[in-house]
């Protein structure tokens, strides 16, 4: 066994609390595991600027694995590694969503690229949801024809109904082996999402990088999570671990269980990590 010198922490169920915070006994127990040498790395799906977010209230100067491991940026914010669609992997899906009349969105590394964060297809009515959703990132957003231009697009998103995200996802499967596909009902609103990735990217893509980086192999990685996006993560690093609110199909695979987001439940995790540390060196 060797020492666990690096952790990745999901943000949403995991990390983060209402409002990007993070709990104060959490935020001390991770600053006192960087002191100790340990990596603490955020991984995550969300957007780089919106992972910002809790890594400011975190206090650390964190890498980062955002979009589901399509990028992966240092503690000075730039982009270590970014996997886009290929302009050709691209416009096919664009054209499949616009045969079934949906808006895409699609996300980019603005912060190395310059521009906006994500660009909506304008080639297609926008619904009510793709309204709110643009006016409510109207700092970091734009509106385009997606087969304008050629651009490093990172992961596409869609707001619609179960129906018609169905269709574009049975299209997809059909006729495109190189994406996966996440499509999930929205708790508040009678609409669905729909995320379209390429099939090789994943958190633990993302963290590949890093290990590459900090000279790391999967016994040393450690990785928190509570959803099935985590799933690869949990699976390959040595160190695998649920949260308490986690889907049970996660915890089932996971080394191990600790408490709820909402309770501190990762001070759990950095308790696992010490333990292992201190009998296995550091």
């Amino acid at each position: 066994m060797q020492p666990i010198k690096l952790v990745a922490l999901d943000l949403d169920g995991t990390l983060a609390i209402e409002n990007h915070q993070v709990l104060p006994a959490t935020k001390a127990a991770l600053h006192g595991l960087m002191d100790d040498g340990v990596e603490v790395v955020i991984a995550t799906g969300r957007r780089y600027r919106s992972a910002r977010y809790v890594i400011d209230n975190l206090g650390l100067d964190a890498y980062c694995v955002c979009n589901g491991g399509a990028l992966v940026k240092d503690h000075s914010q730039q982009t270590l590694n970014s996997t886009p669609f290929a302009a050709n992997e691209y416009q096919q899906i664009v054209e499949y969503a616009r045969q079934c009349g949906i808006a895409l969105s699609a996300q980019r590394d603005a912060h190395h690229l310059g521009g906006a964060d994500f660009v909506m297809d304008d080639a297609v009515t926008w619904n009510p949801v793709n309204e709110r959703y643009f006016s409510d990132n109207a700092k970091f957003s734009q509106k385009s024809d997606l087969l304008s231009q050629p651009d490093q697009y990172l992961v596409f998103g869609a707001y619609d109904s179960e129906e018609k995200l169905k269709h574009f996802a049975a299209l997809l499967k059909d006729n495109c082996d190189h994406v996966n596909i996440v499509l999930v009902a929205l708790t508040d609103i009678d609409y669905f999402y729909c995320e379209v990735a390429l099939a090789i990217v994943d958190k633990w893509h993302g963290l590949s990088t890093l290990m590459t980086h900090f000279s790391l192999n999967d016994q040393n990685i450690c990785a928190v999570g509570d959803e099935m996006n985590d799933l690869a993560m949990i699976q390959m690093a040595a160190h695998g671990i649920s949260m308490a609110n986690g889907h049970p199909e996660l915890q089932a695979v996971a080394n191990y269980v600790c408490g709820h987001n909402s309770t501190d439940g990762l001070l759990d995790a950095v308790r696992y990590i010490r333990e292992h540390n201190e009998q296995y060196g550091t």
